[in-house]
């Protein structure tokens, strides 16, 4: 109960479904709350429906009448107390009065003398619980006078009376709000009441049907979803429905968010969201996908992260590969969650999973849209331009013949760039984090003019950071276990140096999850290998703090290299392969060392080697070039100018974009 206290004390307003609880709300927060009663949903009111008509068929019996009483707990023998002097004599002075407990109740010894009149129904499905309800006579809520009792909502009652049944209730605070005494039903506090009331009903079937249909009349009235919607929830809403004119909304969609963080790519997402959220004259909406195996395909959870609104869908487990690519159904979730917004501007970043949908969906909106250039995944059906024997392909133009010699099934990939290039050219804008990625894009037909350079941003490090030279040279590599970033090189490399004083840093990124995927002992190196957990925005310093030479031998021509810049600007050394936009700011030479993109481990090996021969150098190493690097500040206003020049249809001028 504390945790639930400490969540509404969190809260800014309160909803609460009874005067009561709303009260009682105010009373623990000091804050407002509002009072939306339960309302009677579509699918009880279409059982409802299909149970009358079918009651209808046939007169219920005139001889019996059926008094109905459904227990949801155990708790509720206290409650039954209220009424059962009153049942006892009913069904003691009235032959033809039976008793139908459905559910879970415990009643006096007393009634054992009338147990043949007594029909005892275990719990069932909702369905089933109306259809035994609606075969009754009379529907009873007794409860204690209570403030809990009070604070409970009059669904019980409206059952009831939408299956077409009269109800006596006891008077607690719900019950009199909806209950005219005497024509919608019966308010009963003292056991003379109730029998009085139960036998009125008992003894005139004219009276059971007239107040029967005013009671159904009025649950119509007053609690169907419409009148809730439009008398208790719409004056709350409308008040944060009133858009400030000067605030700007933007909507990114990225495949990962906090806390379900993942890769390079989420990284400058939950970092561009977080630095526009805390602008003035920006709201920040992300959509992105989520994982729970309890959770409904599709369904959608919403909370707040990086001072943005995340709306989170989950995405099937289970998916054919265009599902990846195109997934109408997650499009169709976009566009709820576009028609709630109603964004300005909508930032497609890496929407591998999410599918192209949501473009095709904001362009159906008349909203303008950009895509970012992340991954090679708008060109490659395997997202990296690698072979399956690992290798880059180097193209430039691809070519989709020999594509086909690569892929799973030409037909399908075929089918898959058609969609995506669609996805392309139809953009408002696209996006690249690198001048290389930009003209890799134009090989492809694009215009120059298509694509604005917004090159990623990193984070600085704190005034404190200072780097600790080592006394033996400290190689790092962050890239996991995956060929694509060249692990096996790394392990090669390393292995084939002799003792000599160096150390190897691994950073394994499933540590984080619980298990590890390198193996230290497996890589037979003479030098020692320390393998480490991944490390945060938080805990980058002492990551960089820690190594004299970052090793970056990707094995493909990268969109970015976030790692390359974090290093760089903490004045680490980079040995790194020839791999695109990874290597803008590394000056052969000066800030670090660039080598073929080769399977080859013995390039890697030879500049490693030719480090350790200058040790001395790095001790005292500063990079020249840092100016270079830009932040994620920066990144973030010249972002926003382009947005905002999306929307207003204006071409933006950015001064040294490609800084």
């Amino acid at each position: 109960m504390k945790l639930y206290r400490d969540a509404l004390v969190l809260c800014d307003e309160g909803i609460g479904s009874t005067p009561i609880l709303a009260k009682w709300m105010t009373e623990t927060t000091g804050r407002p709350a509002h009072v939306i009663e339960n309302a009677l949903d579509d699918e009880t009111l279409e059982t409802a429906q299909r149970i009358r008509d079918s009651n209808e068929q046939y007169t219920k019996s005139q001889e019996d009448v059926i008094i109905v009483y459904g227990s949801g707990t155990k708790t509720h023998d206290i409650d039954f107390l209220s009424a059962s002097e009153a049942i006892y004599n009913v069904l003691s002075k009235r032959p033809n009065v039976r008793l139908r407990i459905i559910g879970e109740l415990n009643i006096e010894p007393r009634f054992d003398d009338l147990a043949n009149r007594i029909e005892r129904l275990p719990f069932t499905t909702f369905d089933g619980y109306l259809e035994k309800v609606a075969s009754a006579h009379i529907s009873i809520a007794p409860l204690e006078q209570t403030v809990f009792n009070d604070a409970k909502s009059n669904i019980k009652f409206l059952e009831a009376s939408i299956l077409g049944l009269p109800s006596v209730c006891s008077p607690v605070d719900a019950f009199k709000s909806a209950i005219i005494d005497g024509e919608t039903g019966f308010l009963a506090t003292s056991p003379d009441e109730w029998e009085h009331k139960l036998l009125a009903l008992v003894d005139d079937q004219a009276l059971r049907a007239e107040m029967a249909g005013k009671a159904l009349e009025s649950v119509f009235r007053a609690y169907s979803p419409e009148y809730i919607a439009q008398q208790q929830l719409a004056p709350l809403i409308r008040r944060f429905n009133n858009r400030k004119s000067n605030v700007s909304r933007i909507l990114f969609a990225n495949v990962y968010f906090a806390p379900q963080s993942f890769g390079g790519a989420t990284i400058v997402a939950e970092e561009m969201a977080q630095r526009l959220a805390q602008k003035e004259s920006v709201e920040v909406y992300v959509f992105t996908s989520w994982s729970n195996d309890g959770a409904p395909d599709y369904g959608v959870v919403r909370y707040d992260a990086k001072g943005a609104t995340v709306f989170a869908v989950k995405v099937p487990v289970i998916r054919t590969r265009l599902m990846d690519v195109e997934d109408e159904a997650v499009g169709q979730v976009f566009e709820e969650v576009l028609n709630a917004i109603k964004p300005d501007v909508v930032q497609l970043h890496s929407i591998q999973t999410l599918g192209v949908a949501l473009g095709s969906v904001c362009k159906a909106a008349g909203i303008p849209y950009a895509i970012t250039l992340h991954d090679a995944w708008w060109l490659c059906e395997r997202q990296f331009m690698v072979t399956g024997e690992g290798k880059y392909c180097f193209q430039t133009r691809i070519d989709p013949d020999l594509c086909a010699l690569c892929v799973l099934d030409k037909s399908f990939n075929k089918q898959r760039t058609a969609i995506v290039l669609r996805g392309l050219f139809q953009a408002d804008g696209l996006i690249s984090p690198s001048r290389f990625f930009k003209q890799l894009h134009l090989y492809n037909g694009l215009r120059d003019e298509q694509i604005f350079v917004n090159k990623n941003g990193i984070k600085l490090p704190s005034a404190e950071y200072k780097r600790i030279p080592s006394k033996p040279i400290r190689f790092g590599y962050v890239g996991g276990s995956t060929p694509i970033k060249g692990y096996e090189l790394v392990r090669q490399a390393f292995s084939a140096l002799p003792e000599c004083g160096i150390e190897l840093v691994l950073v394994d990124n499933t540590l984080n999850h619980g298990y590890s995927s390198i193996n230290a002992d497996g890589m037979n190196a003479k030098n020692p290998v320390h393998i480490v957990p991944a490390y945060t925005q938080d805990t980058i310093d002492e990551f960089f703090s820690g190594i004299d030479v970052l090793l970056f031998p990707s094995q493909w021509k990268e969109s970015f290299g976030l790692t390359v810049r974090e290093a760089l600007i903490r004045d680490v050394w980079v040995i790194a392969t020839d791999a695109g936009g990874a290597v803008e700011d590394v000056v052969p030479g000066e800030n670090g060392d660039v080598i073929p993109i080769s399977n080859d481990s013995a390039y890697l090996r030879k500049a490693m080697e030719k480090v350790i021969e200058n040790g001395n150098s790095l001790k005292n190493y500063s990079n020249p070039y840092k100016d270079r690097i830009r932040t994620f500040d920066e990144q973030a206003d010249e972002l926003l100018l382009y947005l905002m020049s999306l929307v207003k249809h204006e071409p933006v001028v950015v001064v040294d974009a490609d800084r």
